[in-house]
C-alpha cells in the first residue's frame, strides 16, 4: 500500500505559522545541543589527558619487569664499566683503638703449632658509641652586691637556667624534629632506648619553643634582608594548621633562606616580604600572585616544559598542533641550555647572536594562533610574559628554572605528610622560624646541630656564624 504526499498547499494558514515556529524551535534547541556536546568533547578529552598523565605516573615505561617477562635480549654486564676506576672508603685520619688480634690455634685445622710471621695486616673500622646520660649539678654560690645592695649568683658553662634538660638534648631532639620529620612521641621512644633519658612527649614543643625564643631576632633579620638581594628564588605549597588549610611559602636568595605559614597564597604576601617594589629579580612559576610585584621576573622554564607535556597529551590526535608543541618544547630547551652555559661561564663565541636568535624565535612563535581555545589562551598567557622567560639570557647569576626553592619545600612536604602540618600558632611558628635558621645554617655550611646548640648557649656568636661562614651555591 503506498502512502499518501502531504500536499503542504492543503495546509491551512492557520497551520503554517505553528510549523515555522516549531522549526525554529528545533532548530535552536539543535544548535544549543551541538554547543553541550561540544564541551562535553572537551571535557572528555581533557579528563582523558589527565588519566593519561597519572596513568603514565604509576606504570613508566623504565619500571623493572619480572625476569620471565623480560625479552629475550642479551643481559647488560652488572658492575662498573670497563675502565672505570675502583674507590674504597677513606683510611681513618686517627686511630682511637689498638687491639692486637693473636692465635692460640688455627682457626682451619685446630692445630697449636703455630709460628708468628713477620709480616701483618691491618683492618680499620668504624662504629659508633652510644653517649650516656650526664647529670650535672650546678651549685650557685650567692653573693651580695654592695653596690645595688642585692643577692646575686651566676650562670654555669652550659646552663640553661629553669631547665631540667640540657642544651644538647634539646638540640638533638629539634633536629630529629626538623631535619629528620621525625615525630615527637618517636624522639621520647628513641631518647629513652638510646640515651635511657626519659620526657614527656609533650616537652618536645617547649625545646623549640626555646630556640625560636632565641632565634626569633635573627630570623627577622633574615627577612628583612631579602629585599636587597639581586635575587630571589620564591615558591609555595600546603600547608595544615589545625585541619585547615594554610600555605607555606620559601624565599631562597644568596645567604638567607626564609620560610613563611600564611592562610593567603596571594600577593599580600609576597609583598610583605619583598614590598611593592623589588630591585632584584624574582624568580618563580607561573603563579598569577607574582604579577602584582614590580620587578624584573623569570618564569621557571621547567614549569613550562611540563605544561607543554601537559599540552601534548591533550592534542595528541592532532598533528598540527602536536608539531608546533614540539618546536616550541624545542626552543625552550635551547633557552635552558644557552642559561646553564652562561651559568658555567662556557659562553660561545656567538652568544649575543645566539641569544637574539633565541629571542625572536620565541616571539614569532607565540604570536601564532593555532585556531583553539585552549592553546590560545596558553599562547596569549605567554606572550603577555616573554620578557619573563629570557631574564636568564642577561643574568649569568640568574637560573632558568626554580629547582632550589622545590628542593627547600621538599623536607617540608614530607614532613607534612608524617606529621599532618602544626595543631597551634605556636607550633607554626616553630615550625617557620626554625626550618629558615637551619636551612640557612645549612647553606652557610654550618651543622645544623652544632648550630642549635650554639643558639641555645651563646645567641650571638650563633647570630655571627650564619652571617660570617662563606656560603654555598643554591
Amino acid at each position: 500500500m503506498k502512502k499518501k504526499r502531504v500536499d503542504r498547499s492543503a495546509l491551512s494558514d492557520l497551520e503554517k505559522p505553528l510549523l515555522v515556529k516549531e522549526v525554529k524551535r528545533l532548530d535552536k534547541q539543535n544548535r544549543r545541543l551541538k554547543q553541550k556536546n561540544k564541551k562535553l568533547e572537551e571535557k572528555v578529552r581533557d579528563l582523558e589527558a589527565q588519566l593519561e598523565e597519572y596513568r603514565k605516573k604509576l606504570f613508566k615505561k623504565n619500571a623493572v619487569k619480572p625476569e620471565d617477562e623480560q625479552p629475550c635480549a642479551p643481559r647488560k654486564k652488572r658492575g662498573a664499566p670497563i675502565g672505570h676506576p675502583g674507590t674504597t672508603r677513606r683510611k681513618p685520619e686517627h686511630i682511637d683503638e689498638h687491639v692486637d688480634v693473636t692465635l692460640k690455634r688455627c682457626p682451619d685445622c685446630g692445630g697449636e703449632n703455630l709460628s708468628r710471621c713477620r709480616r701483618h695486616e691491618d683492618h680499620y673500622q668504624e662504629d659508633i658509641v652510644l653517649p650516656q646520660v650526664k647529670v650535672t649539678r650546678f651549685r650557685h654560690h650567692i653573693y651580695y652586691c654592695k653596690d645595688c645592695r642585692k643577692t646575686v649568683q651566676g650562670v654555669g658553662e652550659g646552663e640553661m637556667s629553669a631547665s631540667y634538660i640540657g642544651p644538647l638534648a634539646k638540640s638533638v631532639a629539634s633536629f630529629l624534629h626538623y631535619q629528620m620529620s621525625i615525630p615527637y612521641r618517636k624522639i621520647k621512644r628513641l631518647f629513652h632506648e638510646l640515651f635511657r633519658l626519659d620526657f614527656d612527649p609533650s616537652s618536645c614543643p617547649g625545646f623549640d619553643r626555646q630556640i625560636r625564643a632565641r632565634g626569633q631576632p635573627l630570623y627577622e633579620q633574615l627577612k628583612k634582608s631579602l629585599p636587597t638581594k639581586p635575587f630571589v628564588h620564591a615558591d609555595e605549597t600546603g600547608w595544615r594548621k589545625d585541619g585547615i588549610t594554610y600555605w607555606l611559602h620559601c624565599y631562597a636568595a644568596v645567604g638567607a633562606i626564609v620560610y613563611l605559614i600564611d592562610r593567603s597564597r596571594g600577593g599580600s604576601v609576597i609583598r610583605s616580604v619583598l614590598g611593592e617594589k623589588y630591585a632584584g629579580v624574582l624568580i618563580s612559576d607561573f603563579l598569577a600572585a607574582y604579577n602584582r610585584i614590580l620587578c624584573r621576573k623569570q618564569r621557571c622554564l621547567v614549569h613550562l616544559l611540563r605544561l607543554i607535556k601537559k599540552h601534548l597529551i591533550y592534542f595528541e590526535g592532532d598533528r598540527k598542533k602536536t608539531k608546533y608543541l614540539l618546536r616550541l618544547k624545542t626552543l625552550i630547551k635551547d633557552i635552558v641550555e644557552l642559561s646553564r652555559r652562561m651559568e658555567l661561564g662556557k659562553l660561545p663565541r656567538d652568544f649575543s647572536v645566539k641569544k637574539a636568535d633565541l629571542i625572536g624565535r620565541l616571539r614569532r612563535m607565540l604570536d601564532c594562533r593555532l585556531g583553539h581555545p585552549k592553546v590560545d589562551k596558553f599562547l596569549r598567557k605567554l606572550s603577555n610574559h616573554i620578557g619573563e622567560l629570557v631574564t636568564c639570557l642577561d643574568f649569568a647569576e640568574i637560573c632558568a628554572h626554580n629547582n632550589w626553592a622545590e628542593r627547600l619545600l621538599r623536607g617540608n612536604v614530607i614532613m607534612r605528610k608524617i606529621t599532618f602540618g602544626n595543631r597551634s600558632d605556636n607550633g607554626v611558628q616553630n615550625h617557620q622560624v626554625l626550618m629558615s635558621l637551619i636551612e640557612t645554617a645549612r647553606y652557610r655550611r654550618l651543622n645544623p646541630l652544632t648550630f642549635l646548640y650554639q643558639l641555645l648557649t651563646d645567641s650571638p656568636a650563633a647570630a655571627a656564624a650564619i652571617f660570617t661562614n662563606p656560603a654555598v651555591t643554591g
